[in-house]
């Protein structure tokens, strides 16, 4: 892990406790960044409880990657997976509303899937600031 006031870098794997370890790191970093800390814990959590939930089915083995960064007057935070992409999970369907939390708290989000894995990009307001 890489952890400095203006960046976080994880690699984790995709098992329960990694959705809290992903969300104390960018909560830390929010609070340096001036960005709400409960939304980007909140958007940061889900996404990565979807990769630890939904990413790693068929046999498929991987790593859910969490980058995040402070730069100028936005925060911008990266989940992706290594996973299956974003297909219909019949036996955990969860409730379907992951993608629109995410994007109703960040000011941008953005979802790209492969059969390569998952990567959600999540922008927030943060004070100014360089890398």
């Amino acid at each position: 892990m890489n952890a400095c006031a203006s960046e976080v870098d994880l690699e984790l794997p995709p098992e329960p406790g990694s959705v809290a370890a992903a969300r104390h790191a960018v909560r830390d970093l929010a609070r340096a960044a001036g960005s709400s800390e409960q939304d980007v814990a909140l958007a940061v959590s889900e996404a990565v409880s979807n990769a630890v939930i939904h990413a790693f089915r068929f046999g498929k083995e991987g790593l859910v990657r969490v980058r995040a960064r402070h730069r100028g007057h936005e925060l911008i935070v990266t989940v992706a997976d290594n996973g299956v992409g974003m297909i219909p999970d019949v036996e955990n369907p969860g409730l379907g509303v992951g993608t629109s939390l995410i994007s109703r708290l960040s000011e941008m989000a953005t979802f790209e899937s492969s059969n390569e894995g998952t990567i959600v990009t999540m922008r927030f307001k943060a004070n100014e600031g360089n890398a």
